[in-house]
Formats: C-alpha cells, structure tokens, sequence
C-alpha cells in the first residue's frame, strides 16, 4: 500500500515540483530584466499611462471632506502639460489640487459632473476656449464620468495603485514594450514605437520634453488641427454657439450655491493659433459675449504679461522646463484677481 507520504502522491508534489516552480520564475524574471536592460540602453523610460481608473482616482477625491479645499483643475492638454501639481500644492496651502484635465478633450461633462454632485463644494479652475463651447464637443469627457459612476470600484483602485507603481518603475508595464510584444515585433520584423517626448505622473499632470521631438512638426499639427476643426463645425454660428452658454452658466450657478467657487481660465497660444482662432471665432460675437454674461470670473492668459512671456514651442503647449515658473506667475494672477487665497 502506497504510504500517505509518498512524494509520488499527485496530492503531494514534493520538492522537485517546487523546484521547478523557482527556476520557472527567476527564468521568466531574467527574461523581464533583460527585456528591461534593452529598452532603457534605446533610450526608453518607464511612463505612466493615464486612464479613467486614474482619472477615477482624482474624482474621488474631489468629494472628500477635509481641512483643504478642492482645487479640481479641468480642461484639456494645455493645462495637463502645464501645470506643476507638486508646487501649486505648496503656493496654495490653503488647496488640494486635483487634476481632472483630459488630452484632446474638452471639459465641460466634468463642469457639469461636478456641479450635479451635491458633495462637491470646493474651487474649480475650468480652460477653454471659445472652441470648447462649441454644443459638439460639450460631452467628450463624458465617457470617463460614466465610466467612474458605473463601473468604478475599490478593487479597480488597488488595481489602479498596483499598475500605478508598476508603470512609474518598469519600461516593460508599457503593453507596447513587454515582451510579448517585443517577440511579435521581432518575429514580424517591425519597429519598436519611438521613445515619447511626454511623461505622466501619477496625478495625471504631464510634461513635454520638446527637446526629444520635430517642434516645427508639431506646430502644423496644431493649426491643421484647428483648420480642420473649423471645417467640421461650420454651422456653430454665433447664435448656435450660444445656445449652450446659459446650461454652462446654470452648472457654475449650482456649485457657487454650495459654497464653492468656479473660475473660467484661457490659457495663452502662439500667435498663429491666435490668429485662426481670431478668424473663426471673432471675440466680439463668441469669447467677449461669453465673458460678458458669465456668472463667475474669466481670465485671459494671453492677456497677463507675466503668463504670455513663456515660450510654446509648438503654439499650444509648455515644454516642462517652463512649468515651475508658469505655475508661479499663475498663481500670481489668480490671488491678485482675489479667486484664490494663499
């Protein structure tokens, strides 16, 4: 009869099956580590990716009651990349900044998000442009506020940490880079995507680095993208443009009525952008009648000298050597404006 501690027993594996185990994970971790070496000796960096988990993250603590203020930041890509978290946290003691800003992806669904959310009460700093008002891209953010209101939950948060942590660390957390990916390029004889000139950090603020990229590039993309836009959204004519205005005015009303504040930002752009956005928007009939009727305060970056004195190598956006000292001179404007406090 076979004794019950036989190592031949299937329910028993033994040490040679835990052996095996071992040798199996340190194969597959000097496979990771050299995958690791090959990507960084290119010039590759560990980048954390944004997401609506981590966007998820920042919306969560939006609503948490505490000694600090919400100062929940909303916009698209030039406040994303513009904006150093770290410092406005110790020029603004008083606040928490939050950045709830999404690339390429007008804010006003999070305006309205946050003005329906009776538990929120704090500070919102909302850039947009004539160009965000337009009623056709009122609900581009929108698929993250679905996402946090129906799927979001405490596992996907610790899941959200753990790839956080992963990601900030490890040039192969990239999908593109791992070594699944690696071995398809290099049976398929592909090339690797290009090292990235932008990085993300965990609160979702972004730095551009326009020394690693084409500037001259960049900048035609900006204004053909701004060209383009003017072709699909013909028909917003000042009287369509405006149609939207009262909703967004109402949705600021709704959180100064819980005590908090909202104040309207537009960043500076080069001097082409200005000039397309002159020419499809003229202030007069768009921007000036927006400011005119608006409930909160609006601020023109392009019009603060202290903020139109950085450079925007592609029209639009900071390089991030830039960023301290523009989050300095905007903290400047807002507390002599008296919407923020020290």
């Amino acid at each position: 009869m076979r004794s019950s501690t036989s190592s031949s027993d299937p329910a028993h594996p033994g040490p040679r099956w835990g052996l095996a185990w071992l040798v199996a994970l340190l194969v597959a971790a000097a496979l990771v580590g050299a995958v690791e070496r090959y990507w960084r000796a290119q010039g590759y960096r560990p980048n954390i990716r944004d997401s609506a988990q981590l966007w998820s993250i920042e919306r969560d603590r939006a609503d948490r009651a505490g000694a600090k203020i919400p100062l929940v930041l909303l916009g698209a890509s030039r406040i994303e990349f513009g904006i150093d978290m770290k410092l406005l946290a110790q020029l603004l003691p008083r606040y928490r900044p939050l950045m709830l800003a999404q690339n390429a992806h007008y804010p006003l669904a999070a305006l309205r998000d946050l003005a329906m959310d009776e538990a929120f009460h704090g500070v919102v700093l909302c850039d947009l442009e004539a160009n965000a008002l337009v009623p056709a891209y009122r609900d581009m953010q929108q698929p993250l506020i679905d996402y946090h209101r129906h799927e979001w939950a405490p596992s996907w948060r610790v899941h959200r940490t753990l790839l956080t942590l992963w990601q900030k660390h490890a040039v192969v957390a990239d999908p593109d880079l791992g070594v699944v990916a690696s071995a398809q390029r290099l049976l398929a004889g592909t090339a690797p995507p290009r090292p990235e000139y932008f990085r993300f950090h965990a609160d979702r603020s972004g730095d551009i680095d326009y020394s690693h990229t084409d500037v001259a590039a960049a900048k035609r993309h900006f204004a053909e993208v701004l060209q383009q836009s003017e072709q699909l959204h013909g028909d917003a004519t000042p009287e369509a443009w405006r149609t939207g205005l009262p909703e967004v005015y109402e949705w600021t009303r709704r959180i100064q009525a819980r005590g908090g504040s909202v104040i309207f930002y537009q960043s500076p752009t080069g001097e082409t952008l200005r000039r397309i956005d002159a020419l499809r928007y003229p202030p007069a009939e768009y921007w000036d009648r927006f400011v005119a009727d608006s409930p909160a305060p609006v601020i023109d970056g392009g019009a603060e000298p202290a903020l139109t004195q950085f450079q925007l190598p592609d029209d639009s956006h900071l390089d991030y050597r830039d960023k301290p000292g523009y989050t300095r001179a905007l903290v400047d404007v807002l507390v002599a404006r008296g919407v923020v406090q020290r």
